[in-house]
């Protein structure tokens, strides 16, 4: 037998939240087959098995969070014993409301414990009977999640290589069937179970959303107020594991960091011409402005090469990859995935690097490798708003932050008249411990050169 456990899918990453059990007790799984689905700080991952075998017991409940490393699935051979015991209730929401029938007081009860074997007697199991978890430390597992997680997957597999004793308890009455898998985002997750909505109640093309839930949620009697006194509505929004790792990283860049901003107007007209020119010939990719960006970016660096940098430990850590993240809008949050060695594609190379990157965004399927290790980060809010300027926060473990704001047409001078034109202002934001306001300077005056000046772009 051997355990699934919980995978560290990123550095920071200390314990995962339990989204939904794909298979239940006494499934037959091949290796490929996903058994849980994961939600982490970043996005939600499908667990798979690992090896062939069957399903002998769930470890924990939906919306619990486990420990990385912890066990949450036990795949055994053969049938799993008689009695084990069905998984474990949905677990209470940070609101106080169960997330899922079974737990009567708001209480999920605890996954059954694992402990080892031996000493004092041969280990008993509710209902009777001794159940032992054994493994054959010399069976070769290969690449199977027991034996090493698949690449990119990160994190490490829990071979039980000592004997433990699982408790179970005496079997449930068998309902009929499987219950049907709902798909629905984390933040529809958890304002259902704030509002007591039964997802699988909810009628949706393709995966819940939360405006789905707020709809279904709509009508429900209000709970009388005492003294005839009319309460404030409030509504509590659960922070799922995404929103977390942006407080607690941004409120550490904010302490941590000490910042300071330069701002640019850089007029657009030749980039834009140029883009559309660069679509008009062709291709498989288009080319965003967003692309032309972080490819405009990437000439600036190679002018001011310390602000491709970090600080650490009273050191200055220069790269001299242009690893560039550009901040993807969600429905619960943001991510930043990564374009890798921007320096060394052409324009083409980076809009086809991109793009699957936003799909998998949106998709939430991005894996540690899309997101981490970046050098340099853009956030382009004028993409998504009419925004005249911002500064952003730089990210920890990177050195500093474009902030790109609307393109907008203004009245300027050009050659001595008075024209309309199309002008975008772009904010840098630094730290000062490793970027000195000449770095700053340096590479914003590279930066305008580079899109008003466009064709070393296509170098």
């Amino acid at each position: 037998m051997a355990a699934i456990i919980m995978p560290k899918m990123g550095d920071a990453m200390e314990a995962g939240v339990i989204v939904q059990f794909l298979k239940k007790v006494g499934d037959t799984v091949v290796a490929d087959d996903a058994v849980f689905e994961i939600e982490t700080d970043k996005s939600n991952v499908e667990v798979p098995a690992g090896e062939a075998g069957v399903v002998h017991a769930i470890l924990a409940a939906p919306g619990s969070e486990v420990k990385v490393g912890d066990p949450v699935v036990i795949i055994g051979q053969g049938a799993p014993p008689a009695n084990v015991a069905p998984p474990p209730p949905a677990a209470e929401t940070a609101t106080g409301v169960p997330s899922g029938p079974g737990s009567a007081k708001g209480e999920a009860p605890a996954p059954a414990p694992l402990r080892e074997a031996g000493g004092g007697g041969e280990p008993q199991r509710a209902g009777g009977g001794p159940i032992v978890v054994v493994t054959d430390p010399a069976k070769p597992y290969g690449d199977s999640f027991v034996g090493g997680l698949p690449e990119g997957l990160g994190g490490s597999a829990s071979v039980l290589s000592d004997p433990i004793e699982l408790e179970v308890a005496p079997p449930a009455p068998d309902n009929g069937g499987a219950s049907e898998r709902v798909k629905a985002s984390p933040l529809a997750r958890a304002i259902a179970a704030a509002k007591g909505v039964n997802l699988a109640s909810i009628s949706a093309a393709g995966t819940i959303t939360a405006a789905d839930v707020e709809a279904a949620a709509k009508g429900a009697p209000s709970a009388p107020t005492s003294g005839g006194a009319i309460a404030d509505e409030v509504e509590v929004q659960s922070y799922n594991g995404m929103r977390k790792t942006i407080a607690r990283r941004l409120t550490e860049s904010k302490q941590q960091i000490p910042h300071f901003y330069v701002t640019v107007e850089v007029d657009m007209e030749a980039l834009l011409s140029l883009r559309e020119q660069v679509n008009a010939a062709g291709g498989a990719v288009k080319v965003s402005v967003n692309d032309c960006l972080l490819k405009a970016v990437s000439v600036a660096l190679l002018a001011a090469p310390n602000v491709n940098s970090k600080f650490d430990d009273n050191k200055r850590l220069v790269s001299k990859n242009h690893h560039i993240g550009f901040g993807v809008a969600l429905e619960d949050g943001l991510i930043v995935p990564v374009v890798r060695n921007v320096q060394a594609l052409s324009l083409r190379q980076v809009a086809a690097a991109s793009k699957p990157l936003i799909e998998k965004a949106r998709a939430g399927k991005l894996q540690p490798a899309d997101y981490t290790g970046g050098t340099f980060t853009i956030s382009n809010l004028g993409a998504v708003a009419e925004v005249e300027n911002f500064a952003a926060i730089v990210n920890p473990g990177e050195a500093a932050i474009l902030a790109v704001s609307s393109t907008r047409t203004v009245a300027a001078v050009v050659n001595g008249q008075l024209v309309p034109r199309k002008r975008m202002k772009v904010t840098l934001s630094a730290d000062h411990r490793v970027v000195d306001g000449a770095d700053g300077a340096a590479f914003l005056g590279a930066l305008k050169k580079a899109i008003e000046n466009p064709l070393e772009l296509l170098l």
